[in-house]
């Protein structure tokens, strides 16, 4: 790391921490060794216009600020925050016109959009050239294949994440092992419910596991499964089953999709979801792509759950083009839309200007 960029980093980490001045212990993470500390840095932002108000705006989805330190050719440590509302509403209770009340486990964010928060911070454990553990608030592994194989990240999340909100890390542990080149595997249990809140009273956690497979260099697929218990006697167990699918016919080219089902989505009895995902990416000049992705996504109500709001058929379509002016900068300009599939939808389309950069 040259200087400039250390003196950078200490500045943005400064209100989080003391750092000290002398290392006691050449093994221990107070030493303060620039050749095995590394900054990490992830900025994104957008400025949009929607076309059926004509409304402007601007917004930061992604702030990662943090660091990774290497103890050794073995042990690795890595702190992130992020931006984000805050606050979970969590539980809740409503009642039926017949009187019953029903305990659902609400999932949306409130506070303020730009407050900070402790996102990852785990310990990582090469065992061997195969088999690493990893603990703490980690990275879940259930959509980041696809979401490296999309590519754009920095304009849409992947199907999971954008429709049914799972969060990216969550305390627990995590095993990957790869078997050989064309196999690997991967096992987590964590406690479900996301890095900023604490385990269920009944301690119920979520169980994960996926198939990497890769036949070539050019074909890639992923499945992955996951069972997320709750302690609630008025709520059900949620089941994920997920599988994707790769291929990079040309240098440049690239296309792949992915199916998703969900039974008992956010633990709730009588609602499941489903769909998929269709994108493609090719690069047409130096440093420019252009890409182009379909969504459908559908829900499937039972009877007591058909007056909830928030559970929205439609398809999603995005595309556009990006480029990269310099290594680790990309920006964008694209087209979002939404086309409802339930007659008390509504449909929406915006123009974006997306960017990303990192260090």
């Amino acid at each position: 790391m040259n200087r400039k960029a250390w003196i950078i980093f200490l500045f943005i980490m400064a209100p989080f921490g003391k750092w000290p001045l002398y290392s006691q212990d050449s093994s221990r993470v107070a030493g303060r060794d620039g050749t095995k500390l590394q900054p990490i840095v992830q900025v994104f932002a957008s400025a949009s216009y929607q076309v059926e108000n004509r409304h402007y705006g601007f917004s930061f989805s992604r702030a990662h600020l943090g660091f990774q330190y290497r103890f050794n050719e073995k042990w690795n440590a890595k702190i992130i925050i992020d931006r984000g509302r805050p606050t979970t509403v969590g539980e809740i209770t409503v009642t039926n016109p017949l009187g019953q009340s029903l305990n659902v486990q609400n999932t949306s964010i409130e506070g303020a959009y730009y407050t900070m928060f402790l996102k990852f911070a785990s310990l990582e454990w090469k065992v061997t050239d195969r088999l690493v553990l990893e603990g703490g608030a980690i990275l879940q592994n259930h959509y980041i294949t696809q979401e490296r194989f999309w590519g754009f990240r920095y304009l849409a999340q992947t199907f999971q994440d954008l429709y049914w909100k799972i969060p990216s890390s969550d305390l627990g542990f995590i095993a990957y092992y790869n078997l050989n080149k064309v196999l690997s595997f991967d096992a987590a249990v964590t406690n479900g419910e996301g890095p900023r809140a604490k385990q269920d009273a009944s301690g119920k956690v979520k169980y994960a596991g996926g198939l990497d497979i890769h036949p070539s260099r050019n074909i890639q697929f992923r499945m992955y499964y996951h069972n997320r218990q709750t302690g609630i006697d008025s709520l059900d167990t949620e089941h994920m089953f997920s599988f994707h699918a790769g291929f990079s016919p040309l240098e440049k080219l690239r296309m792949g999709g992915e199916f998703n089902y969900m039974v008992h989505l956010n633990n709730a009895v009588g609602l499941d979801s489903y769909g998929f995902s269709l994108y493609s990416a090719c690069e047409v000049a130096e440093k420019t792509e252009i890409f182009f992705r379909y969504d459908r996504l559908l829900y499937h109500l039972s009877e007591l759950m058909e007056s909830s709001a928030g559970y929205e058929n439609g398809h999603t379509l995005i595309g556009g083009v990006s480029f990269s002016p310099f290594s680790n900068i990309f920006l964008s300009l694209n087209y979002q839309g939404w086309i409802t599939g339930s007659d008390n939808g509504n449909s929406s389309n915006h123009l974006m200007l997306s960017m990303e950069y990192k260090f």
